[in-house]
């Protein structure tokens, strides 16, 4: 059974809830060639221009917004994946604990979200793990028996696995939060008591 964070999630999106949304009619004017983009990416994926120009806009408001303040980069996937497999895997444990807590409290900073529980398994499952977002994994969250199940399921190895198992430890830690992890060689699961 799947389930969202709806208490966070609902505070920047109800796409997924089924409730209709209220509506702003603006006018934009853009230049002739961004339109065409526009028509052409949007035929590609068999949406409408309203759709595909909402869902660039939901991006910026709920994430790009917010990476510009952390100094996020972008880098190609291989390239990533070359550099991670030329690591030691305790150095990407050693990095992935150090860099966590600090950064996951930026980010929370960043977008006004307060240290929590919730606020964490937002971060991880509607920000880390969001392929309209950060693509660190890809994330299913699952409840069972009082306790949230993360499978972060990604392409990048078995050290990425190590990093983000540490990454995301360390600010549980912080949140005196216990974790029972499992790494594999593209995949993390992290299995976390309900508070």
């Amino acid at each position: 059974m799947f389930e969202e964070d709806s208490q966070l999630d609902s505070k920047d999106s109800r796409r997924s809830s089924g409730r209709k949304q209220k509506s702003v009619t603006r006018t934009f004017r853009i230049k002739t060639e961004w339109d065409d983009i526009l028509k052409r990416e949007a035929d590609k994926k068999g949406i409408s221009v309203n759709v595909l120009v909402n869902s660039i806009l939901q991006k910026y408001a709920l994430f790009d917004r917010w990476t510009h303040g952390y100094n996020s980069i972008s880098i190609n996937q291989q390239t990533f994946q070359t550099i991670l497999s030329n690591i030691p895997e305790e150095k990407l444990a050693s990095i992935g604990e150090k860099t966590g807590t600090s950064d996951v409290q930026n980010i929370l900073d960043s977008i006004g979200l307060p240290s929590t529980y919730d606020s964490f398994a937002f971060l991880v499952s509607n920000h880390f793990g969001s392929a309209e977002r950060a693509m660190w994994f890809s994330c299913c969250r699952h409840f069972h028996d009082n306790n949230d199940i993360f499978h972060l399921q990604h392409n990048l190895g078995r050290g990425w696995s190590i990093f983000l198992q540490e990454y995301l430890l360390s600010h549980l830690k912080k949140l005196k939060m216990r974790c029972e992890t499992r790494v594999y060689d593209y995949a993390v699961i992290l299995k976390i008591p309900r508070p």
